[in-house]
């Protein structure tokens, strides 16, 4: 298991409100197994809005998709607390927004995990989205709520959100620029993001080469879905060159041998004319030998 190493030298954007650690409560909630029902198969009832199987592949292979989320990603949970929680948990009232939530995976986990926070899950196909509603509904998660919406174009107000999440949602989104925009208006002062991509293009071409294979065995040719047939991995280079295209505060830039990680904080005091990219922190390999 990977552990992403906090940032020391910031200050935590949440007061503490609980004497439980971050680290004891996540790796407790991660033991537990999921239920089968998160990745039902078509043949299973499950309640959801009419969807445009030509329009996406996401919508006519959500439980492939659903799937693979739960069995084949890796779980970046802990990662994802250390980095943007303090050590105490977060404050009552804290807003997280997962963008391109899929079937919610994230997002339910740290409801379940943080009931003292609001999560909320936006992505573009309804029927993940429905699974994803579904998901929270079984686990009586009143604090976890997921919206259809273009992550290009979120309606959330500037300087509204705590704290984001990024789960290889660069692999197939049209504008990866526009998408680190919207984040950063977001955000508020002192907020921060956590980004986690995939490095290699094989692994990471899996999931989307079966889904158009499972495409071809529907009604509608395949050559109507709107996604690329291969997934774009970001070289290291490439991905430091987008997490900086935003005036962030600090960046923690972190790489293993899977993916690349980018722990964003927006600054209290945005002054563009006095940011400068000598003073970003320089991005360097993970360390996960303290695990």
């Amino acid at each position: 298991m990977l552990k992403f190493l906090t940032l020391q030298h910031l200050h935590p954007i949440h007061r503490p409100c609980g004497s439980n650690s971050t680290e004891a409560h996540v790796q407790t909630f991660t033991r537990q197994r999921m239920e089968s029902r998160d990745c039902e198969s078509p043949g299973r009832t499950l309640t959801h809005p009419p969807a445009h199987p030509s329009d996406s592949l996401f919508e006519g292979c959500s439980w492939f998709y659903a799937l693979c989320r739960e069995y084949l990603f890796r779980d970046h949970t802990q990662e994802i607390a250390r980095a943007l929680f303090s050590r105490d948990g977060p404050a009552p009232g804290t807003h997280v927004l997962e963008l391109g939530c899929g079937p919610g995976f994230y997002a339910c986990r740290l409801s379940q995990e943080y009931p003292q926070i609001h999560a909320t899950g936006v992505d573009l196909s309804e029927r993940l989205i429905a699974r994803a509603k579904s998901r929270a509904a079984r686990r009586s998660l009143g604090n976890c709520t997921f919206a259809h919406g273009d992550v290009h174009a979120l309606p959330d107000a500037s300087n509204s959100i705590d704290a984001i999440v990024v789960s290889r949602l660069f692999l197939i989104v049209q504008n990866r620029e526009a998408v680190v925009k919207e984040i950063f208006r977001v955000l508020k002062p002192g907020g921060r993001c956590f980004i986690a991509e995939p490095t290699s293009g094989f692994r990471t071409r899996i999931p989307l080469s079966c889904m158009w294979l499972l495409s071809k065995l529907t009604r509608t040719p395949a050559g109507k879905y709107r996604e690329l047939r291969q997934s774009g991995v970001m070289t290291a280079p490439d991905f430091s060159a987008l997490i900086r295209s935003q005036p962030w505060g600090v960046i923690d830039l972190r790489y293993d041998g899977w993916y690349q990680y980018a722990v964003c904080e927006k600054a209290l005091a945005i002054l563009p004319s006095k940011v400068h990219p000598d003073a970003m922190q320089e991005e360097q390999p993970a360390d996960w030998s303290t695990v």
